[in-house]
């Protein structure tokens, strides 16, 4: 695969049509850097979070790569925050924000630290990860 990944991202969220995305969060291997190491490509994870978005996972392919994109409204993304849900979670601290509304980001990461303030995350240092604090 000759392509960029963040520039194949960007063409595909650019294709998305009717939507404007508020955040588009990539995280997991191609941030981390290990997919460039890895024979069988996995896809490149994506969080997309828009007002009109259809809420639900959508994988498609774009020049030669593989994309897992997940969709949420705004109002789904806060509740899963308000719920713990650590892949998100753990996309808003350690991923690569693509687009970046500061105000909506703004919501989220209030909603973020008042879950740390009240117990309900705690970081896991071992794993270098946010969890629901009962599961530690």
């Amino acid at each position: 695969m000759s392509s960029n990944p963040w520039d194949v991202v960007s063409e595909y969220v650019n294709s998305l049509s009717g939507l404007k995305p508020l955040l588009v969060i990539m995280h997991g291997l191609w941030v981390t850097g290990e997919a460039f190491l890895m024979e069988s490509k996995p896809p490149v994870d994506l969080i997309i979070i828009a007002d009109n978005a259809p809420v639900g996972v959508r994988e498609d392919e774009v020049k030669g790569l593989r994309i897992k994109a997940r969709f949420l409204t705004p109002e789904s993304a806060l509740s899963m925050v308000e719920q713990c849900d650590e892949e998100l979670i753990n996309a808003i601290y350690t991923g690569t924000f693509i687009v970046k509304d500061e105000e909506f980001y703004k919501r989220i990461e209030n909603a973020l630290n008042e879950q740390i303030r009240e117990g309900r995350l705690t970081w896991d240092s071992k794993r270098g990860l946010w969890v629901k604090a009962s599961l530690i």
